[in-house]
């Protein structure tokens, strides 16, 4: 596709919304109509996502409808038009506006719509298709991306994001289809009263929290002394607010104190720089309101919901926990509680990511529970939920990510704030009628299984030639073999592109996961780095994973680890 005829197209098209036109007149040079119009979004295992603005290379009303007519399409030609299609959003930019436009295209096909009548989470989304047995779901969000972007995640018929077929097999269809312009539909109205759209309400959340307490390990002692412990709640202006006050208020923890600048859903997130629970700085009002209700507990939610933050307060001082430390604190009482219960461990698996920490396998191993690695994507933990129950051999107890996201009772198939904000309360409590806190647990973990950090780091590439750049440098690891880094001696190669694994020796076996384009070394010592580009911009990330006896000899191998390939980085820039 030309773009220079892409956009003279926009350009003469008389129905195009004002505020696209205007939009159109303010691109003055080439290089930046380039940018709005070369080639359209691309559509990957996560559906699509960009900035908003116009053209075929930005989010906007047009390009919204063409995903959504390509969906139509793989709904009826997967004969799914009669379960139909479940919607959500959350509070970005046209959130609302592009949730109906989607209805709307979906319902012109005659394809049964349930579309949520107000923003609600990514998980609740999840929950709904579940719950409405239907072909599919889609949630208007962009995460916690900047408030710049929006886009178009799309589910299947469990309830967890799309297989890497049926995302290949959307953009197959969406690679046939340029005419984002074209594509009309009735009015909302009109469909609602034909009931080919059906609103969704505050019954979901009802039905929700009526799940909810399959979270609770110890319900007696919720019950009986939840009410103690106070929490501060940020949803940092997003979808999650209603629904995480009731549900921790429908479990039994009354003291949830809500920031009140944050309360309110604002696709501006004018009181932080990043709507991201992974950010420490996003954590600065709740911390002041953490010190003004005594609070001990800090959550934080993204726009969406569906990424859960902690921070402890510690006399007066906050301590920010990370992904892999919320991760292991649910596991470690999860596995106390199915002891006390009588539960036989060995009947349970959890499934996490290969870029996430290895003290959770450690932990699992220790108590005979089966560890399911999988790529990066929690839809690949929802596969393996789902693939548990069709064997009916395991049953699942955890999946969690590094990137803050946890899953604990599977009627959701996506990562779940609400169910780990639960759930950690409960943990918090549990620390508390014991004189601990958060902390005092994860040292007592550490001491037992090992003091494990991690680092990421995220290398960009600018310019026109950015991905190009990127490649080349994943090129070059690939085919510069190393045996040592600094100290470390590698013990293998993990190349998920080929599905190959070389250990030192050179001997070669084959991966099982899916083919994809990460790169993963590993250390004798149980250290590893991974390489993950990202696929839709130019920059990859470097995960980093050490562990030691003591936490000074485990942060002085993460620095160390760090340097070696830091050093191994300027190489490879020398040479491009």
């Amino acid at each position: 596709m030309m773009w220079k005829d892409k956009f003279e197209e926009w350009q003469l098209n008389q129905t195009l919304a004002a505020r696209y036109k205007e939009q159109l007149a303010s691109l003055v040079n080439d290089k930046d109509k380039e940018e709005h119009f070369d080639g359209y979004l691309s559509f990957g295992t996560g559906g699509m996502r960009g900035e908003l603005g116009v053209g075929t290379n930005r989010i906007n009303e047009y390009t919204i409808k063409r995903v959504a007519l390509g969906l139509a399409k793989y709904v009826i030609e997967s004969n799914g038009k009669e379960k139909g299609v479940v919607i959500s959003y959350d509070n970005r930019h046209f959130s609302k506006e592009f949730a109906e436009w989607t209805a709307c295209v979906l319902a012109s096909y005659d394809i049964k719509v349930f579309l949520s009548d107000q923003l609600r989470p990514t998980p609740e989304l999840s929950f709904m298709v579940r719950l409405f047995q239907a072909f599919a779901g889609v949630m208007i969000t962009a995460s916690h991306n900047p408030k710049e972007y929006n886009g178009f995640k799309v589910y299947g018929a469990d309830g967890g994001q799309i297989t890497l077929e049926t995302a290949d097999r959307l953009a197959a269809i969406l690679a046939t289809m340029t005419n984002e312009l074209a594509i009309q539909t009735d009015s909302l109205p009109n469909y609602l009263l034909s009931k080919q759209i059906q609103y969704v309400g505050e019954e979901m959340d009802e039905q929700y929290l009526r799940n909810i307490t399959e979270v609770i390990q110890n319900k007696q002692q919720v019950k009986q002394s939840g009410g103690g412990l106070s929490i501060v709640y940020t949803p940092l202006h997003g979808a999650g607010n209603q629904l995480m006050q009731k549900a921790l208020e429908h479990v039994g923890f009354s003291q949830v104190h809500v920031v009140a600048e944050q309360s309110v859903p604002d696709p501006n997130f004018s009181t932080v720089l990043s709507p991201n629970p992974e950010d420490p700085n996003a954590f600065e009002l709740a911390i002041k309101a953490a010190n003004s209700y005594e609070g001990k507990i800090i959550f934080a939610t993204d726009p969406d919901a569906d990424r859960l933050g902690a921070v402890v307060m510690r006399e007066g001082k906050p301590n920010l926990l990370n992904g892999n430390q919320i991760g292991v604190l649910l596991l470690d009482y999860l596995i106390k509680e199915k002891q006390r219960q009588g539960h036989s461990l060995t009947d349970y698996f959890i499934a996490k990511t290969i870029v996430t920490s290895d003290l959770g396998e450690k932990i699992a191993n220790q108590y005979g529970i089966e560890t399911r690695n999988t790529l990066t994507g929690f839809k690949f933990i929802g596969e393996q939920i789902q693939q548990s129950e069709e064997k009916q051999d395991k049953e699942f107890l955890l999946g969690y990510e590094e990137s803050y996201g946890y899953l604990i009772a599977p009627f959701v198939r996506d990562k779940d704030a609400i169910q780990s904000a639960v759930l950690l309360a409960e943990i918090a409590l549990d620390c508390k009628l014991n004189n601990q806190d958060l902390i005092d647990r994860l040292d007592r973990i550490a001491e037992e299984f090992g003091y494990y950090q991690e680092y990421l780091e995220t290398v960009s590439f600018t310019g026109k030639d950015g991905l190009k750049a990127m490649n080349q440098q994943l090129e070059f690891f690939r085919t510069h073999p190393f045996e040592k880094l600094g100290s470390f001696q590698l013990l293998s190669k993990e190349d998920y592109l080929v599905s190959e694994s070389c250990d030192s020796s050179g001997l070669i076996t084959p991966l099982s996961l899916p083919k994809s384009n990460v790169l993963k070394y590993r250390f004798t010592d149980g250290s590893w780095i991974c390489l993950r580009p990202s696929g839709t911009e130019p920059k990859f990330k470097i995960y980093y994973s050490v562990n030691a006896k003591t936490e000074e000899a485990s942060r002085n191998n993460l620095s160390q680890l760090k340097d070696a390939f830091s050093y191994l980085i300027e190489k490879s820039d020398s040479i491009y």
